[in-house]
């Protein structure tokens, strides 16, 4: 199995992803879009995983890329491409799909509860997978349902918190992917922002917490173990590494 990512942000690794993969003994390519890296457009991969970001999905003028990397997903949709998209790379699928990117009224930083819609858990996706769990948010940018998708999540701070495409593609406005080792980094170098109840952002203390982290390996494992399972029915993807 080939997973292709995506990586917008050195601050925003594979994380858990890159486990999961190490365990199973699968290949990972990685274009590294801030450093220049074009798309992977004549490559072959089983998984694409599109990783968040600083950056923006709407303003190209700042982020050329995002208007190349919408039409490639776009295409990639079209051809049944598995994919799972992560925080801006979520955004960046949606706009792709005829969704819109707009800022929220307040960030969403730290900790906070995600609740599945109902029926969710029929999706193939998401088999096994709690309907109500806290993980790792960091945003200010929401996404709009497109309408080819249909939604899976949502919060009391932000509606739209997940959507699926067919039976191969998720999108998450969350990161499941994000480790212990990630968050230190990320704290160290991203800026620091004031804690504001209002604003929905956790002190440092509050966000380093092993216990959510665990629920967030376990998450993202059981949505990895679950890719693998619709790869085999759809037979798109190989049976073996």
């Amino acid at each position: 199995m080939i997973i292709q990512v995506i990586q917008h942000d050195p601050l925003l690794p594979l994380g858990y992803i890159k486990d999961w993969a190490n365990e199973n003994n699968y290949q990972i390519n990685t274009a590294k879009i801030y450093e220049g890296d074009p798309l992977p457009v004549d490559e072959t991969f089983d998984l694409l995983v599109i990783l968040g970001g600083r950056q923006t999905a709407y303003e190209t003028e700042n982020y050329p890329f995002v208007v190349e990397e919408a039409e490639w997903l776009r295409k990639l949709v079209d051809e049944n491409q598995s994919m799972l998209a992560i925080c801006l790379g979520a955004q960046i699928l949606s706009t792709a799909l005829g969704g819109e990117v707009q800022r929220m009224a307040h960030m969403e930083i730290g900790w906070h509860y995600l609740y599945e819609v109902e029926d969710a858990a029929q999706h193939p996706l998401l088999k096994g997978l709690p309907s109500e769990i806290r993980l790792f948010q960091h945003h200010q940018d929401f996404f709009s349902i497109p309408e080819r998708a249909e939604k899976v999540y949502y919060n009391q701070n932000c509606n739209n918190q997940g959507f699926v495409v067919n039976d191969n593609i998720l999108a998450l406005q969350f990161h499941p992917e994000i480790d212990a080792i990630g968050i230190e980094e990320f704290l160290a170098k991203d800026q620091i922002y004031e804690p504001d109840e209002e604003v929905l952002v956790q002190t440092e203390k509050q966000i380093i917490n092993d216990e959510k982290f665990e629920a967030g390996r376990k998450y993202l494992y059981n949505l990895m173990d679950n890719y693998k399972a619709v790869s085999y029915t759809h037979l798109t993807l190989p049976t073996t590494p």
